[in-house]
């Protein structure tokens, strides 16, 4: 008697549910699902901008033009208002300290300090070589 009483109460209790479900269109029921209409659309996987490559046929078609500009020899000096103060190296990567007149700056080949460029550290020679427009500087550390 029990367990049919149980049955009949969980029956009653499922078929509320449902018709209140059927009435609210099941949207309490189940997560919300998410139709995405393409037809007539663009994909939103594609980016919107692509980068294009001109054809071989445009490039060969421009004239190339050689300008020839005499260079002058840069004066090679060891003075100048840097002063290498040390160097760190580790691996591959050689740092250099330098200091000047507007701060100090801890640099590597490549990088830039005012007007020069950083063309060489030598950590075994203790020697750094800034080239600037008019001349290169070489710089090497006081003992």
């Amino acid at each position: 008697m029990k367990k049919s009483w149980l049955f009949l109460v969980g029956a009653c209790a499922v078929a509320i549910f449902l018709t209140s479900g059927l009435k609210a269109g099941f949207s309490s029921l189940f997560p919300p699902v998410f139709l995405y209409e393409s037809e007539g659309r663009r994909d939103p996987f594609v980016p919107l901008i692509e980068k294009k490559k001109p054809p071989e046929e445009l490039e060969t078609a421009i004239p190339q033009a050689t300008l020839e500009v005499e260079a002058k020899p840069k004066e090679v000096t060891r003075s100048s208002e840097f002063t290498l103060v040390s160097l760190a190296w580790g691996g591959e990567e050689t740092l250099a300290l330098i200091q000047g007149r507007a701060g100090a700056w801890i640099v590597k080949e490549g990088d830039l300090i005012d007007d020069f460029l950083v063309l060489e550290i030598k950590a075994d020679e203790g020697e750094v070589t800034l080239e600037g427009v008019e001349k290169i500087v070489k710089l090497r550390i006081r003992e």
